[in-house]
């Protein structure tokens, strides 16, 4: 008996077919908890991963449209279901769950910079932008056994949106036919050389565009610059004769290039030099080698325009007197005093850009005395006097600052082209002035009234007048793909100058006339003084406008042109 059962107890110990059904009882719940950890471990990952793929293209609809990209981004995000995420203005929060970050700024693809510092948030001028999210993911079995987990992600991308943009050409508003005399002398003496070009050779000038790197590409060749990409062309300063001729050499107008030939012949021997650094900026393009054109993208300047830019900073003295015949009635002679500003640091009046980038007409000081008619009923008709009315002029530089530059639906038709623009500050006086003053832009010249009439030291009127034009504040200049294709000039005016300069100066004048060493006041003296000035205020702002216009400048306006653009592809960088 016993013997049995010790064989039996035996025998059941060496029974293993009910072993597995109780392991698989006993760990049956740490089973089940380990998959649904894995289930949620799983479920966590693809939740991730389509969160940071809607992330990048949040990040490529923000960049694509830099002036608004918190727009762009949070737009994105709902239209893929997701529309419970706060947008933040600021990083501050950006850790909370729920929550939308979007930071532009500039990125920047150098080699010896680390990865994670070629984007700076809130640098301008601003090509790239930031996306960073945070949500709470979603938990299926281990949600009442583990915090809430928390999903983070951040992407970065940037886009090369680009345009060319001049200030200035302001000489397509005046009638060469009556100004032409005015622009040869004032163009020839800034060249250093006679001209006598007709009205119709300026408007041949004023009708003709070429490519501007076509230009350098020639420039380069004719003035023997070693330059492999247009950046080197631009280190360098050519002679006036050659920046001329090379401008003859691209010209496609018959018209054009016969001026530019004839005038070119003149500065063979000159000195003057043109310092390209200052005349142009072609931001990235500048990097390409000579002859290599950006895809899509065109910079064309108009010749006239090139040649105004080229004699201002060829002028090595930057001041200029000469007489003019002006040949407008009632103006007996004019005389010009013109001294030009240094250019601001990175100041151009062409350039190729990003937002931000900046082109400018010179700083500018003007003083004219001009010659009006004869008085003859002002002594009877004993004496033909004349009135000799010196003006003096101070212009600070016109601005035009690139915005944006935007395809909306991502094809070149669509191109939009934004650009803020304020003229210049421009003061102006009828007063005396030291001309040996005027190159010294450190300080202003003082004014002092000046003498209009002198007869014989017995009548004498002595007269003074100021007028301001300003313009506090921007406009911004809205350019589509048909304005920047027909050369669509447009312009910005000050909102506190209306009518005339002269008329303006005029309003303000303050005479004090004198006969016999004694103040008569204004009397028949005065108003026939201010009746005759009156009479020559229009040819007064014709020629000022002619002068003026031969450099680029308008008073109380800016010009813009947009001449090309393009919109470069959105991508991610980080």
């Amino acid at each position: 008996m016993g013997t049995r059962l010790k064989s039996g107890f035996r025998n059941a110990l060496r029974c293993t077919s009910g072993n597995v059904a109780t392991l698989t009882a006993l760990l049956m719940p740490a089973a089940l908890t380990l998959a649904a950890f894995a289930v949620d471990e799983g479920s966590l990952y693809l939740e991730r991963r389509h969160l940071q793929n809607l992330t990048d293209l949040a990040a490529i609809a923000a960049a694509a449209q830099i002036s608004e990209p918190g727009e762009a981004a949070e737009a994105l995000f709902k239209a893929n279901g997701i529309d419970g995420l706060t947008l933040l203005a600021t990083p501050g929060g950006a850790e909370l769950p729920n929550t939308l970050l979007v930071e532009s700024g500039r990125y920047v693809p150098d080699p010896d910079t680390s990865i994670a510092e070629r984007f700076q948030a809130g640098a301008e001028p601003a090509n790239a932008a930031r996306v960073t999210v945070r949500t709470i993911g979603t938990t299926y079995f281990a949600g009442r056994l583990l915090p809430q987990p928390r999903i983070g992600t951040t992407a970065v991308a940037s886009a090369s949106n680009s345009a060319a943009f001049s200030i200035g050409s302001r000489l397509l508003d005046v009638d060469t036919k009556n100004a032409a005399p005015v622009i040869n002398g004032l163009l020839g003496n800034l060249l250093g050389t006679n001209l006598s070009l007709s009205a119709m050779s300026y408007d041949a000038l004023l009708g003709a565009d070429i490519d501007l790197l076509g230009f350098l590409k020639a420039l380069a060749g004719k003035a023997h610059v070693k330059a492999g990409t247009y950046d080197e062309v631009l280190q360098s300063d050519v002679s006036i004769g050659q920046f001329v001729s090379a401008l003859a050499d691209v010209s496609p107008s018959p018209g054009a290039n016969a001026a530019l030939k004839t005038m070119a012949a003149g500065l063979v021997s000159s000195d003057l030099t043109v310092p390209l650094s200052h005349f142009v900026s072609l931001g990235p393009v500048g990097r390409l080698a000579l002859g290599e054109k950006p895809t899509g993208f065109t910079a064309n300047a108009n010749v006239m325009a090139l040649l105004s830019a080229g004699a201002v900073l060829a002028d090595g003295k930057h001041q200029a007197a000469l007489n003019l015949n002006a040949g407008l009635p009632g103006i007996a002679g004019v005389t010009v005093n013109l001294a030009i500003g240094e250019p601001p640091q990175n100041s151009t009046w062409f350039a190729i850009g990003e937002r931000g980038d900046i082109v400018r007409t010179a700083q500018t000081r003007l003083s004219l005395v001009v010659e009006v008619g004869g008085l003859g009923g002002l002594l009877g008709k004993l004496l033909n006097v004349s009135v000799r009315v010196p003006i003096y002029l101070e212009l600070a530089y016109a601005e035009g600052r690139l915005g944006d530059v935007a395809c909306p639906t991502g094809r070149p038709e669509s191109l939009r082209v934004t650009v803020e623009a304020r003229p210049g500050v421009a003061e102006a006086w009828i007063g005396e002035v030291d001309t040996a003053g005027m190159k010294n832009f450190a300080k202003s010249p003082r004014v002092m009234p000046a003498q209009l009439v002198n007869v014989l030291h017995l009548v004498t009127a002595t007269g003074t007048a100021h007028a301001t034009i300003s313009n506090p504040s921007p406009t911004q200049l809205m350019f589509s793909s048909a304005d920047i294709e027909n050369g669509i000039v447009k312009r910005v005016s000050t909102h506190n100058f209306t009518g005339s300069l002269f008329g303006s100066l005029l309003g303000d004048l303050k005479l004090d006339v004198k006969v016999g060493g004694l103040g008569l006041g204004l009397g028949d003296v005065g108003k026939t003084v201010a009746g005759v000035l009156g009479n020559a205020s229009g040819p007064i702002d014709e020629l000022l406008n002619a002068v003026l216009a031969t450099l680029g400048i308008k008073l109380g306006e800016a010009d813009i042109r947009v001449s090309g653009g393009t919109c470069g592809r959105s991508a991610l960088v980080q």
